[in-house]
Protein backbone atom coordinates (compact mmCIF):
# COMPACT_ATOMS: atom_id res chain seq x y z
CA UNK A 1 0.00 0.00 0.00
CA UNK A 2 2.71 2.25 0.87
CA UNK A 3 4.84 1.50 -2.31
CA UNK A 4 1.46 2.53 -4.25
CA UNK A 5 1.32 6.10 -2.31
CA UNK A 6 4.91 6.92 -3.52
CA UNK A 7 4.81 6.28 -6.61
CA UNK A 8 1.71 8.18 -7.10
CA UNK A 9 3.12 10.90 -4.90
CA UNK A 10 6.09 11.31 -7.25
CA UNK A 11 4.72 11.41 -9.92
CA UNK A 12 2.54 13.88 -9.10
CA UNK A 13 5.72 15.50 -7.99
CA UNK A 14 7.36 15.26 -11.41
CA UNK A 15 4.59 16.73 -12.87
CA UNK A 16 4.06 19.61 -10.90
CA UNK A 17 7.74 20.60 -11.18
CA UNK A 18 7.70 20.21 -14.72
CA UNK A 19 4.27 21.40 -15.87
CA UNK A 20 5.53 25.04 -16.80
CA UNK A 21 7.73 23.44 -19.61
CA UNK A 22 5.21 21.54 -20.82
CA UNK A 23 2.55 24.73 -21.74
CA UNK A 24 2.35 25.19 -26.00
CA UNK A 25 3.42 21.46 -26.66
CA UNK A 26 1.47 18.44 -28.07
CA UNK A 27 1.90 17.37 -24.48
CA UNK A 28 -0.36 17.04 -22.14
CA UNK A 29 -1.68 16.27 -19.00
CA UNK A 30 -3.90 13.46 -19.62
CA UNK A 31 -0.99 12.01 -21.80
CA UNK A 32 1.02 12.18 -19.00
CA UNK A 33 -0.77 10.55 -16.31
CA UNK A 34 -2.01 8.16 -18.67
CA UNK A 35 0.96 6.88 -19.81
CA UNK A 36 1.85 6.90 -16.05
CA UNK A 37 -0.77 4.41 -15.11
CA UNK A 38 -0.30 2.60 -17.99
CA UNK A 39 3.68 2.45 -16.29
CA UNK A 40 2.32 1.59 -12.92
CA UNK A 41 -0.16 -0.75 -13.46
CA UNK A 42 -0.52 -4.47 -13.62
CA UNK A 43 0.76 -4.87 -16.81
CA UNK A 44 3.43 -2.59 -16.74
CA UNK A 45 5.88 -2.43 -13.17
CA UNK A 46 2.60 -3.44 -11.07
CA UNK A 47 2.88 -1.18 -8.57
CA UNK A 48 -0.46 0.00 -8.97
CA UNK A 49 -3.08 -2.89 -9.68
CA UNK A 50 -6.41 -1.55 -9.49
CA UNK A 51 -9.78 -3.34 -11.80
CA UNK A 52 -12.58 -0.95 -12.78
CA UNK A 53 -14.51 -2.42 -10.24
CA UNK A 54 -12.48 -1.82 -6.87
CA UNK A 55 -13.22 0.70 -4.12
CA UNK A 56 -10.38 3.02 -5.04
CA UNK A 57 -11.44 3.27 -8.85
CA UNK A 58 -15.34 3.50 -7.43
CA UNK A 59 -14.98 6.34 -4.78
CA UNK A 60 -13.05 8.15 -6.64
CA UNK A 61 -14.99 8.39 -9.39
CA UNK A 62 -17.67 9.71 -7.75
CA UNK A 63 -15.82 12.46 -5.59
CA UNK A 64 -14.61 13.90 -9.06
CA UNK A 65 -17.67 13.41 -10.71
CA UNK A 66 -19.47 15.50 -7.80
CA UNK A 67 -16.47 18.32 -7.94
CA UNK A 68 -16.46 18.56 -11.86
CA UNK A 69 -20.17 18.56 -12.14
CA UNK A 70 -20.27 21.65 -9.32
CA UNK A 71 -17.55 23.70 -10.53
CA UNK A 72 -18.18 23.05 -14.19
CA UNK A 73 -21.77 24.69 -13.62
CA UNK A 74 -20.03 26.93 -11.78
CA UNK A 75 -18.62 28.71 -13.72
CA UNK A 76 -21.71 29.05 -15.97
CA UNK A 77 -23.94 32.19 -15.59
CA UNK A 78 -26.94 30.79 -17.12
CA UNK A 79 -28.36 33.93 -18.14
CA UNK A 80 -25.76 34.93 -20.12
CA UNK A 81 -25.47 31.52 -22.03
CA UNK A 82 -28.60 32.05 -23.24
CA UNK A 83 -28.33 35.33 -24.51
CA UNK A 84 -24.49 35.28 -25.83
CA UNK A 85 -23.55 31.86 -26.98
CA UNK A 86 -26.07 29.90 -28.95
CA UNK A 87 -23.09 28.22 -30.87
CA UNK A 88 -22.78 26.49 -27.60
CA UNK A 89 -26.65 26.06 -27.44
CA UNK A 90 -26.86 24.53 -30.12
CA UNK A 91 -24.10 21.92 -30.02
CA UNK A 92 -25.69 21.08 -26.58
CA UNK A 93 -29.54 21.09 -27.68
CA UNK A 94 -29.07 19.56 -30.72
CA UNK A 95 -25.66 18.74 -31.01
CA UNK A 96 -25.07 15.93 -28.28
CA UNK A 97 -28.72 14.32 -28.86
CA UNK A 98 -27.46 13.60 -32.20
CA UNK A 99 -23.94 12.59 -31.45
CA UNK A 100 -26.05 9.75 -29.06
CA UNK A 101 -28.39 8.39 -31.33
CA UNK A 102 -25.85 8.75 -34.35
CA UNK A 103 -23.36 6.74 -31.21
CA UNK A 104 -26.23 3.64 -30.91
CA UNK A 105 -26.36 3.47 -34.81
CA UNK A 106 -23.12 3.19 -35.17
CA UNK A 107 -22.83 1.27 -32.38
CA UNK A 108 -25.62 -1.51 -33.61
CA UNK A 109 -23.43 -1.77 -36.67
CA UNK A 110 -19.84 -2.36 -35.30
CA UNK A 111 -20.53 -3.95 -31.93
CA UNK A 112 -23.24 -6.50 -32.90
CA UNK A 113 -22.52 -8.75 -29.75
CA UNK A 114 -23.16 -6.05 -27.24
CA UNK A 115 -26.50 -5.52 -26.03
CA UNK A 116 -29.02 -2.75 -28.04
CA UNK A 117 -29.04 -0.98 -24.59
CA UNK A 118 -25.34 -1.01 -23.69
CA UNK A 119 -24.74 0.35 -27.22
CA UNK A 120 -26.91 2.82 -26.27
CA UNK A 121 -25.01 3.85 -22.78
CA UNK A 122 -21.70 3.48 -25.11
CA UNK A 123 -23.05 6.67 -27.31
CA UNK A 124 -24.35 8.36 -24.20
CA UNK A 125 -21.37 7.68 -21.78
CA UNK A 126 -18.91 9.17 -25.08
CA UNK A 127 -21.12 12.30 -26.21
CA UNK A 128 -19.81 14.81 -23.69
CA UNK A 129 -16.37 16.42 -24.19
CA UNK A 130 -13.66 17.92 -21.98
CA UNK A 131 -12.10 20.84 -23.65
CA UNK A 132 -9.58 20.36 -21.46
CA UNK A 133 -7.77 17.78 -22.99
CA UNK A 134 -6.94 19.95 -26.04
CA UNK A 135 -6.61 22.78 -24.12
CA UNK A 136 -5.29 24.73 -27.23
CA UNK A 137 -8.83 24.50 -28.09
CA UNK A 138 -9.89 26.85 -26.00
CA UNK A 139 -6.92 29.08 -24.97
CA UNK A 140 -5.43 29.93 -28.28
CA UNK A 141 -6.29 33.47 -28.54
CA UNK A 142 -5.49 32.64 -32.53
CA UNK A 143 -8.40 30.74 -32.64
CA UNK A 144 -11.54 33.62 -32.18
CA UNK A 145 -13.13 34.18 -28.28
CA UNK A 146 -16.67 33.04 -29.60
CA UNK A 147 -15.29 29.29 -30.78
CA UNK A 148 -13.28 29.40 -27.75
CA UNK A 149 -16.43 30.19 -25.74
CA UNK A 150 -18.83 28.10 -27.70
CA UNK A 151 -16.25 24.55 -26.99
CA UNK A 152 -15.79 26.32 -23.50
CA UNK A 153 -19.84 26.53 -22.32
CA UNK A 154 -20.40 23.38 -23.73
CA UNK A 155 -17.80 21.42 -21.95
CA UNK A 156 -18.78 23.09 -19.17
CA UNK A 157 -22.34 22.03 -19.44
CA UNK A 158 -23.06 19.10 -21.25
CA UNK A 159 -21.29 16.47 -18.71
CA UNK A 160 -24.14 17.24 -16.71
CA UNK A 161 -27.10 17.41 -19.32
CA UNK A 162 -25.77 14.13 -20.63
CA UNK A 163 -27.19 12.44 -16.70
CA UNK A 164 -30.57 12.59 -17.98
CA UNK A 165 -29.97 10.22 -20.60
CA UNK A 166 -27.40 8.00 -18.84
CA UNK A 167 -30.25 7.46 -16.19
CA UNK A 168 -33.04 6.55 -18.66
CA UNK A 169 -30.69 4.27 -20.43
CA UNK A 170 -29.41 2.76 -17.10
CA UNK A 171 -32.48 2.16 -15.67
CA UNK A 172 -33.85 0.51 -18.73
CA UNK A 173 -31.02 -2.02 -19.14
CA UNK A 174 -31.17 -2.69 -15.57
CA UNK A 175 -35.14 -3.40 -15.78
CA UNK A 176 -35.64 -1.83 -12.26
CA UNK A 177 -38.62 0.65 -13.53
CA UNK A 178 -41.41 -2.22 -12.92
CA UNK A 179 -43.23 -1.34 -16.23
CA UNK A 180 -43.28 1.60 -17.65
CA UNK A 181 -45.51 4.13 -15.18
CA UNK A 182 -42.82 2.55 -12.59
CA UNK A 183 -40.13 4.03 -14.88
CA UNK A 184 -41.49 7.08 -15.38
CA UNK A 185 -41.95 7.54 -11.62
CA UNK A 186 -38.36 6.37 -10.83
CA UNK A 187 -37.40 8.76 -13.19
CA UNK A 188 -39.22 11.99 -12.41
CA UNK A 189 -37.97 11.13 -8.78
CA UNK A 190 -34.68 10.90 -9.51
CA UNK A 191 -34.56 14.16 -11.57
CA UNK A 192 -36.74 15.63 -10.30
CA UNK A 193 -36.48 15.42 -7.21
CA UNK A 194 -31.91 15.71 -7.65
CA UNK A 195 -33.08 19.31 -9.43
CA UNK A 196 -35.27 20.37 -6.56
CA UNK A 197 -32.29 19.90 -3.88
CA UNK A 198 -29.66 21.07 -5.90
CA UNK A 199 -31.10 24.14 -6.47
CA UNK A 200 -32.17 25.28 -3.07
CA UNK A 201 -28.92 23.65 -1.87
CA UNK A 202 -27.20 26.57 -4.55
CA UNK A 203 -29.58 29.08 -3.73
CA UNK A 204 -29.77 29.15 -0.02
CA UNK A 205 -26.71 27.88 0.29
CA UNK A 206 -25.05 30.56 -1.79
CA UNK A 207 -26.99 33.40 -0.08
CA UNK A 208 -25.71 32.58 3.09
CA UNK A 209 -21.92 32.39 1.82
CA UNK A 210 -22.12 35.82 0.25
CA UNK A 211 -24.17 36.87 3.33
CA UNK A 212 -21.44 35.95 5.92
CA UNK A 213 -19.33 37.03 3.44
CA UNK A 214 -20.63 40.84 3.72
CA UNK A 215 -21.06 40.24 7.52
CA UNK A 216 -17.09 39.15 8.00
CA UNK A 217 -18.21 36.24 10.19
CA UNK A 218 -15.71 33.70 7.37
CA UNK A 219 -12.46 33.71 6.08
CA UNK A 220 -11.45 33.87 2.32
CA UNK A 221 -10.41 30.04 3.25
CA UNK A 222 -13.42 29.30 4.92
CA UNK A 223 -15.49 30.60 2.65
CA UNK A 224 -13.94 28.60 -0.11
CA UNK A 225 -14.45 25.35 1.98
CA UNK A 226 -18.12 26.17 2.90
CA UNK A 227 -18.75 26.93 -1.29
CA UNK A 228 -17.67 22.94 -2.08
CA UNK A 229 -19.44 21.82 0.74
CA UNK A 230 -22.57 22.98 -1.09
CA UNK A 231 -21.64 20.54 -3.48
CA UNK A 232 -21.80 17.62 -0.87
CA UNK A 233 -24.83 18.72 0.52
CA UNK A 234 -26.68 18.83 -2.13
CA UNK A 235 -25.20 14.89 -3.70
CA UNK A 236 -25.98 13.68 -0.10
CA UNK A 237 -28.93 15.18 0.42
CA UNK A 238 -30.60 14.30 -3.10
CA UNK A 239 -29.76 10.54 -2.66
CA UNK A 240 -31.19 10.56 1.41
CA UNK A 241 -34.66 11.82 -0.53
CA UNK A 242 -34.61 9.31 -3.28
CA UNK A 243 -33.14 11.42 -5.70
CA UNK A 244 -30.13 11.75 -8.09
CA UNK A 245 -27.06 12.94 -6.13
CA UNK A 246 -25.10 14.00 -9.33
CA UNK A 247 -28.25 15.96 -10.68
CA UNK A 248 -28.64 17.70 -7.46
CA UNK A 249 -24.41 18.62 -7.45
CA UNK A 250 -24.91 19.95 -10.90
CA UNK A 251 -27.95 22.42 -10.49
CA UNK A 252 -26.05 23.13 -7.01
CA UNK A 253 -23.23 24.71 -8.85
CA UNK A 254 -25.37 26.05 -11.95
CA UNK A 255 -27.72 27.52 -9.13
CA UNK A 256 -24.49 29.45 -7.21
CA UNK A 257 -22.92 30.17 -10.77
CA UNK A 258 -26.11 32.13 -11.78
CA UNK A 259 -27.19 33.81 -8.30
CA UNK A 260 -24.22 34.16 -6.32
CA UNK A 261 -21.36 35.31 -8.73
CA UNK A 262 -19.30 36.89 -5.80
CA UNK A 263 -18.19 33.23 -4.81
CA UNK A 264 -16.84 32.49 -8.03
CA UNK A 265 -13.43 32.76 -7.40
CA UNK A 266 -13.56 30.11 -4.76
CA UNK A 267 -14.86 27.46 -7.32
CA UNK A 268 -12.44 28.45 -9.63
CA UNK A 269 -9.65 28.55 -7.28
CA UNK A 270 -10.24 25.35 -6.14
CA UNK A 271 -11.06 23.95 -9.78
CA UNK A 272 -7.40 24.89 -10.12
CA UNK A 273 -5.71 22.76 -7.25
CA UNK A 274 -7.88 20.27 -5.35
CA UNK A 275 -10.08 19.82 -8.23
CA UNK A 276 -7.29 19.16 -10.73
CA UNK A 277 -5.33 16.80 -8.16
CA UNK A 278 -8.48 14.32 -8.34
CA UNK A 279 -8.22 14.74 -12.63
CA UNK A 280 -4.63 13.80 -12.54
CA UNK A 281 -5.47 11.00 -10.26
CA UNK A 282 -8.50 10.12 -12.63
CA UNK A 283 -5.90 9.52 -15.35
CA UNK A 284 -3.38 7.94 -13.39
CA UNK A 285 -6.23 5.06 -12.46
CA UNK A 286 -7.88 5.03 -15.98
CA UNK A 287 -4.12 4.08 -17.27
CA UNK A 288 -4.00 2.02 -14.75
CA UNK A 289 -7.10 -0.18 -15.61
CA UNK A 290 -6.64 0.07 -19.39
CA UNK A 291 -3.02 -1.35 -18.98
CA UNK A 292 -4.43 -3.88 -16.42
CA UNK A 293 -6.19 -6.40 -19.41
CA UNK A 294 -8.25 -4.31 -21.35
CA UNK A 295 -5.83 -3.68 -23.96
CA UNK A 296 -6.13 -7.34 -24.74
CA UNK A 297 -9.84 -7.78 -24.92
CA UNK A 298 -9.77 -5.30 -27.69
CA UNK A 299 -10.81 -6.34 -31.55
CA UNK A 300 -11.49 -4.91 -34.78
CA UNK A 301 -15.11 -3.67 -33.89
CA UNK A 302 -13.99 -2.03 -30.79
CA UNK A 303 -11.19 0.50 -32.90
CA UNK A 304 -13.56 0.56 -35.49
CA UNK A 305 -15.98 1.59 -33.27
CA UNK A 306 -13.88 4.57 -31.37
CA UNK A 307 -12.57 5.87 -34.23
CA UNK A 308 -16.14 6.04 -36.00
CA UNK A 309 -16.96 8.00 -32.73
CA UNK A 310 -14.23 10.64 -32.95
CA UNK A 311 -14.20 11.33 -36.63
CA UNK A 312 -17.45 10.54 -37.84
CA UNK A 313 -20.32 10.90 -34.98
CA UNK A 314 -19.18 14.10 -33.09
CA UNK A 315 -18.17 15.89 -36.78
CA UNK A 316 -21.25 15.02 -38.35
CA UNK A 317 -23.78 15.79 -35.53
CA UNK A 318 -22.03 19.07 -34.97
CA UNK A 319 -22.73 19.71 -38.98
CA UNK A 320 -26.00 19.56 -38.28
CA UNK A 321 -26.66 21.63 -35.29
CA UNK A 322 -24.55 24.07 -36.63
CA UNK A 323 -26.54 24.40 -39.84
CA UNK A 324 -27.83 28.19 -40.71
CA UNK A 325 -25.64 29.55 -37.63
CA UNK A 326 -23.68 31.86 -40.17
CA UNK A 327 -20.04 30.45 -39.87
CA UNK A 328 -17.50 29.44 -42.29
CA UNK A 329 -17.70 25.47 -42.96
CA UNK A 330 -13.74 25.43 -41.27
CA UNK A 331 -15.24 26.80 -38.57
CA UNK A 332 -17.63 24.19 -38.34
CA UNK A 333 -15.22 21.37 -38.96
CA UNK A 334 -12.84 22.90 -36.40
CA UNK A 335 -16.03 23.12 -33.62
CA UNK A 336 -16.73 19.13 -35.12
CA UNK A 337 -13.17 17.82 -34.39
CA UNK A 338 -12.49 19.95 -30.77
CA UNK A 339 -14.54 17.78 -29.37
CA UNK A 340 -12.40 15.33 -26.73
CA UNK A 341 -13.29 12.64 -24.55
CA UNK A 342 -12.44 12.57 -21.47
CA UNK A 343 -13.07 12.75 -17.46
CA UNK A 344 -16.84 12.78 -17.42
CA UNK A 345 -16.95 9.60 -20.02
CA UNK A 346 -14.12 7.87 -17.89
CA UNK A 347 -16.14 8.81 -14.99
CA UNK A 348 -19.42 7.61 -16.30
CA UNK A 349 -18.12 4.52 -17.72
CA UNK A 350 -16.58 3.61 -13.82
CA UNK A 351 -19.95 4.25 -12.55
CA UNK A 352 -21.77 2.01 -14.76
CA UNK A 353 -19.58 -1.06 -13.97
CA UNK A 354 -19.87 -0.22 -10.30
CA UNK A 355 -23.44 -0.60 -9.94
CA UNK A 356 -24.25 -3.36 -11.79
CA UNK A 357 -26.84 -5.15 -13.61
CA UNK A 358 -26.39 -4.23 -16.93
CA UNK A 359 -25.46 -6.92 -19.05
CA UNK A 360 -22.14 -5.79 -21.38
CA UNK A 361 -20.99 -3.82 -18.88
CA UNK A 362 -17.06 -5.01 -19.05
CA UNK A 363 -17.63 -4.35 -22.87
CA UNK A 364 -19.17 -1.32 -22.59
CA UNK A 365 -15.70 0.25 -20.56
CA UNK A 366 -13.30 -1.52 -22.97
CA UNK A 367 -15.19 0.34 -25.99
CA UNK A 368 -15.32 3.60 -24.00
CA UNK A 369 -11.93 3.16 -22.99
CA UNK A 370 -10.42 2.44 -26.23
CA UNK A 371 -12.28 6.20 -27.13
CA UNK A 372 -10.89 8.17 -24.82
CA UNK A 373 -7.63 6.83 -25.07
CA UNK A 374 -7.32 7.57 -28.61
CA UNK A 375 -8.76 10.90 -27.70
CA UNK A 376 -6.24 11.75 -25.49
CA UNK A 377 -3.67 11.05 -27.70
CA UNK A 378 -5.00 12.36 -31.03
CA UNK A 379 -6.83 14.99 -29.60
CA UNK A 380 -4.10 16.06 -27.52
CA UNK A 381 -1.04 15.85 -30.45
CA UNK A 382 -3.44 18.20 -32.59
CA UNK A 383 -5.10 21.02 -30.13
CA UNK A 384 -1.99 23.14 -30.45
CA UNK A 385 -1.28 22.82 -34.68
CA UNK A 386 -4.98 22.63 -35.19
CA UNK A 387 -5.87 25.82 -33.54
CA UNK A 388 -2.90 27.72 -34.89
CA UNK A 389 -4.22 26.64 -38.48
CA UNK A 390 -7.43 27.32 -37.88
CA UNK A 391 -6.35 30.96 -36.28
CA UNK A 392 -4.43 31.57 -39.57
CA UNK A 393 -7.27 31.02 -41.59
CA UNK A 394 -9.79 33.16 -39.67
CA UNK A 395 -6.74 36.01 -39.89
CA UNK A 396 -6.80 35.61 -43.86
CA UNK A 397 -10.05 34.88 -44.88
CA UNK A 398 -12.86 36.09 -42.60
CA UNK A 399 -13.69 39.39 -41.95
CA UNK A 400 -14.42 41.11 -38.94
CA UNK A 401 -18.30 41.41 -39.82
CA UNK A 402 -18.17 37.53 -39.50
CA UNK A 403 -20.00 35.59 -37.45
CA UNK A 404 -17.00 33.72 -35.98
CA UNK A 405 -15.29 37.67 -34.49
CA UNK A 406 -17.96 39.14 -33.43
CA UNK A 407 -17.87 39.90 -29.65
CA UNK A 408 -19.02 37.51 -27.03
CA UNK A 409 -19.06 37.84 -23.14
CA UNK A 410 -16.80 35.76 -21.25
CA UNK A 411 -16.82 32.73 -19.29
CA UNK A 412 -14.06 31.19 -17.40
CA UNK A 413 -12.33 28.28 -18.77
CA UNK A 414 -11.65 24.87 -16.76
CA UNK A 415 -7.89 24.80 -17.69
CA UNK A 416 -5.38 22.25 -16.47
CA UNK A 417 -3.04 22.77 -13.63
CA UNK A 418 0.23 24.11 -16.22
CA UNK A 419 -2.00 26.92 -17.53
CA UNK A 420 -3.11 28.23 -14.24
CA UNK A 421 -5.73 32.03 -13.55
CA UNK A 422 -3.11 33.79 -15.38
CA UNK A 423 -3.79 32.46 -18.89
CA UNK A 424 -7.48 31.89 -17.71
CA UNK A 425 -7.72 35.63 -17.80
CA UNK A 426 -5.74 36.40 -21.06
CA UNK A 427 -8.17 33.55 -22.83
Amino acid sequence: MHVDVLAIALTVLAFALLAGRLGGTPVTMPMIFTAAGALLGAHGLGVVDVGVDSAAVSVLAEVTLVVVLFTDASRMHLSTVVRDHSIALRLLLVGMPLAMVLGWLAGLVLLPDVPWLTVALVAVVLAPTDAALGQSFVTNEAVPLRIRQGLNVESGLNDGLALPFLLVVVDLARHDSGGPMGYVGLFAAMVGLGTLVGAATGWLGGRILERSSRQGWTTRTTQRIGTLSLAAVAYAGSEAVGGNGFVAAFVAGLTVGTTARSLLETTSVFAESEGQLLTLLTFLFFGAVVAGGLVDDAGWATLGYALVSLLVVRPLATTVALLGAGLSWPSVGFLGWAGPRGLASIVYAVLIVETGGVEGAEQLFTVAAWTILLSVLLHGASAAPLSRAYGRFVDARLPASSMERRPVSTLPVRLPPHRGRRAEEQA
